[in-house]
């Protein structure tokens, strides 16, 4: 492909469907719509009033979003504990053409395993964490960094064009393993979330804290939790997901 292809490639557009449009999602999908990208989105919460601001077409039930378009890009954007459950739910025989399926939880050997499990052998996969979110990215995403795994990929060009969101925006961009992220991010972001865990609790005693521990002694019996990039209001989310989820 000579240069002047490469550069049209790039700039084009991608179809993206979104699933799970919590607000993590909803801060990706406003750079992306900036960049030009064209939206779809599903979630269990109704969120087609904040869609329609966004001009990011809402559905309510996963069949017609499916069936509603040639997706380029499935992003995953789910909590830990739903991945299953969604993966699952997704009437894979709806898809219109071969697609790269995105994930962008923060713990990444768990989504990547069940990602090969449940897709189609022909489907793509680009597993990745945005090593950000609406607070350190509230000014731009220029050094910060974004880590990604090419785990099955077939098409180059529209993983590429994908990546190229975060590229062009100045991201630090990262291929790294799942396993390696897992491992690092056991080393570092554990000890973060547990000493700050700790400071949450003795610094704002609250009712709501004995609700907590029986939440965390659930958490650690069945070694599931919910996922949050927001650690100042979801600290004990990251505490159980890096430190139950995380093999490393």
């Amino acid at each position: 492909m000579n240069e002047t292809n490469d550069v049209f490639s790039s700039s084009t557009p991608l179809n993206i469907g979104i699933i799970g449009f919590g607000p993590f999602a909803q801060f990706l999908a406003k750079t992306m719509i900036k960049q030009g990208h064209i939206l779809f989105a599903t979630s269990r919460s109704d969120h087609s009033q904040l869609c329609s601001q966004l001009g990011v077409k809402f559905f309510k039930e996963m069949d017609p979003f499916l069936d509603s378009n040639n997706y380029d890009v499935i992003l995953i954007s789910t909590s830990i504990l739903s991945l299953s459950q969604v993966l699952s739910s997704i009437p894979f025989h709806l898809l219109r053409q071969r697609t790269l399926f995105v994930d962008v939880l923060s713990v990444k050997e768990y989504p990547r395993q069940l990602l090969l499990q449940v897709l189609p052998e022909e489907t793509d996969v680009l597993c990745t964490h945005p090593m950000f979110g609406p607070e350190s990215g509230k000014n731009g995403w220029e050094g910060l960094a974004f880590m990604y795994e090419k785990v099955r990929i077939r098409n180059e060009d529209t993983c590429s064009r994908f990546l190229q969101i975060f590229r062009s925006e100045g991201c630090r961009m990262v291929e790294m393993p799942c396993e390696e992220h897992d491992r690092q991010a056991a080393r570092s972001q554990f000890l973060t979330h547990t000493i700050g865990y700790w400071q949450k609790w003795i610094l704002n005693p609250h009712p709501w804290i004995q609700r907590a521990l029986r939440h965390l002694f659930i958490c650690v019996t069945c070694r599931k939790t919910t996922l949050s990039r927001t650690a100042s209001t979801c600290i004990l989310d990251c505490f159980c997901i890096i430190g139950l989820l995380n093999k490393s």
